[in-house]
């Protein structure tokens, strides 16, 4: 991630590579792509202005792959780092397969990962619903998320999750439990279009 952060960031949004047709059908919306990722940009924005209210809630990006999910997150995560706040960015497969080594292996480590987790100011989890879901993933991603939104550190903490999951995927696989801190917490923006890979490819 760390080698797109310079790449990838808000001088670089382009919203004009995103189709302006409007297809209610198709999209489920009112919105073309293209209107839509503005509004997206924009409650992203308003997530790193605020993002020291309490009252700010965290981010859910749902939808295809290929349609910025992953560079939106980079961007916001290179604001943060430009501000000085901490960011752990990590693919949900990855984060869990680690997560759990780390504590059951406890290897000698000076970098706390569970602890990490927990603390950093923002916290993004990419391609959630990728990993092999089981019991004690399940029970790792309701601590994450609801210590979280605790503020059990005494700090504002922030979350973005990253998935193809639509809202109702994610109840299906993860639990009421989870998918209800998620819709009360999150704010879902969903994406939608076209996916760009093949747009630049073109």
């Amino acid at each position: 991630m760390c080698g797109n952060l310079k790449k990838e960031n808000f001088s670089k949004f382009n919203s004009n590579l995103f189709s302006n047709e409007k297809n209610v059908e198709a999209y489920k919306s009112k919105l073309s792509p293209k209107e839509n990722m503005e509004t997206i940009k924009e409650k992203c924005e308003n997530f790193i202005k605020n993002f020291d209210q309490p009252e700010e809630k965290n981010l859910l990006f749902t939808g295809n792959t290929g349609l910025g999910k992953t560079f939106l997150s980079n961007c916001i995560a290179n604001e943060f780092l430009l501000q000085g706040k901490t960011v752990l960015y990590q693919t949900a497969p990855v984060m869990f397969d680690e997560l759990i080594d780390a504590k059951f292996h406890k290897e000698n480590s000076n970098f706390d990962l569970p602890t990490n987790i927990l603390t950093a100011d923002l916290l993004i989890i990419d391609d959630l619903g990728t990993e092999r879901a089981n019991d004690l993933y399940l029970t790792e991603l309701f601590t994450i998320i609801n210590t979280r939104l605790l503020n059990q550190n005494n700090k504002i903490t922030k979350t973005i999750i990253s998935t193809n999951l639509r809202p109702d995927e994610i109840e299906k696989i993860y639990t009421s439990r989870i998918a209800s801190r998620i819709a009360g917490h999150y704010r879902i923006l969903r994406f939608f279009g076209d996916d760009l890979r093949f747009h630049k490819k073109a």
